[in-house]
């Protein structure tokens, strides 16, 4: 009798080992904090603190929000856990990101760009987003 229990939890436990490795998702994602959002008619500039606790910045182009081929989700709450962000990589790619924004554009959190400073290009070219972590 012991054997055949011991036989099933043996089983149990290589079937559970199976499953979950066949169950793995092939993305990876990180969250982090954004400290200040810069909307553009081009797309958004985003400040943001890296793990060394410098400000580090990335382009989200307008094209990546919405439509079939979307790169880029933006989600607008008023918790105090906004704004953050969440970057999604598929086998190691870069495959989306959603920007969790405040809904009150009059919040701290959003920003004003320096309209004699033309930023266009940066938003130009835009493929793939690398994090300075």
């Amino acid at each position: 009798m012991k054997k055949t229990i011991l036989a099933v939890l043996i089983l149990l436990c290589v079937a559970g080992a199976i499953f979950a490795e066949s169950t793995e998702s092939p993305y990876f994602v990180r969250t982090m904090d954004i400290m200040k959002v810069y909307p553009h008619k081009a797309g958004y500039k985003i400040l943001y603190r890296n793990a060394k606790m410098e400000y580090a910045t990335f382009y989200v182009p307008m094209e990546w929000i919405g439509g079939a081929s979307a790169k880029a989700e933006l989600i607008y709450g008023d918790s105090a856990a906004y704004p953050y962000f969440s970057i999604f990589w598929k086998d190691g790619t870069f495959d989306h990101i959603r920007l969790y924004l405040h809904k009150d554009r009059t919040h701290l959190t959003w920003g004003d760009l320096d309209p004699t400073n033309d930023i266009s290009a940066k938003f130009e070219g835009v493929e793939s987003i690398e994090l300075e972590l």
